[in-house]
């Protein structure tokens, strides 16, 4: 008896969908089955993330953690009383409710309006921000009855400057701002945590070899003709991410090289080592298996850019 490739996939996304389950104390039941948005990114061909995802409605959300879209999302006050449900908070720690899940606030910018969020073990954050837009049919709707009715009272808030509501306001020239609050990632975008995270302490020994307009290019070891060597392949205002291009890297040739994109498409290794990089130092170690991180999508020369493969499973929340 043989199995199809289909049957194989679908042994594979069980097993692994099994293990996890077991490891957060999920049951198989055929409800836990159905709505499993695990299970079927399992089946779409893509692995866990190293830690939980962030729920958004009660769903795990992969998209916040793998791609660098910005997301309008429906935040609470910031608040010390839930400090014992969002993951990673310590008790007394400031959170924030976003779309269903307590959220850890790492800074406050303005009370209220912008903050600065993490979610559980990822060494990432992101910033919530309530964005303001006028709305014209609103302004047009106000005016137009204060001119048919100018007789009316208008009761609203006395305050100076500005009169604001929780989610709208109108300002001095009688204009209505209707808000919203945007999630947008900072810094790296996180595809690479459906990797293996490894000790970064290796990447001490590196120097900047080469750099070009948007920072260091060419990572490698200092004093040598050839070794360990590191080519950009991401930029986030002073972090940098790196792919190994090789152990043993004659690095004459790669700083001569016009052309990087033809060095990230000759690594052939099965599993890519990948390195965050900040302040002349590694910040972290990935093992990516290749498939997951197609070289195709990487454009050197674009500062910020979507990063996402193509068989990433996209909930529907």
């Amino acid at each position: 008896m043989s199995f199809s490739d289909r049957e194989k996939q679908l042994i594979r996304a069980a097993f692994a969908w099994g293990q996890v389950s077991h490891k957060e104390g999920y049951t198989l039941s055929d409800g836990e089955i159905e709505k499993s948005v695990l299970f079927r990114r399992l089946l779409a061909g893509r692995p866990p993330l190293a830690f939980p995802p962030p729920l958004r409605h009660g769903f795990p959300w992969y998209e916040v953690i793998e791609g660098r879209g910005q997301h309008v999302v429906n935040a609470s006050e910031a608040s010390e009383e839930n400090s014992m449900i969002a993951p990673g908070s310590r008790p007394g720690d400031k959170c924030i409710l976003i779309d269903g899940a307590f959220w850890r606030v790492a800074e406050t910018i303005r009370e209220r309006e912008e903050y600065i969020v993490e979610w559980g073990p990822y060494p990432m954050q992101w910033r919530l921000r309530k964005h303001w837009e006028v709305n014209y049919e609103m302004t047009q709707q106000l005016q137009n009855f204060r001119k048919h009715n100018p007789d009316a009272e208008i009761h609203f808030d006395n305050r100076v400057g500005q009169r604001e509501y929780s989610e709208f306001r109108i300002d001095e020239d009688q204009t209505v701002w209707l808000s919203e609050w945007q999630l947008s990632r900072i810094g790296l975008s996180g595809w690479v945590w459906v990797g293996t995270l490894l000790d970064s302490g290796s990447g001490n020994n590196l120097a900047v070899l080469g750099s070009d307009q948007h920072g260091p290019l060419i990572l490698g070891e200092p004093g040598r003709q050839s070794g360990e060597a590191w080519l950009r392949i991401e930029r986030a205002g002073e972090e940098y991410r790196f792919i190994r291009l090789g152990e043993q890297i004659d690095y004459d040739r790669i700083l001569k090289e016009a052309d990087a994109g033809s060095l990230l498409h000759g690594i052939q290794d099965e599993d890519l080592l990948v390195m965050d990089w900040s302040d002349g130092a590694p910040l972290q170690r990935f093992s990516v298996p290749a498939q997951l991180a197609p070289l195709e999508e990487f454009n050197l020369d674009r500062l910020g850019y979507e990063l996402v493969p193509d068989n990433l499973f996209r909930d529907g929340a």
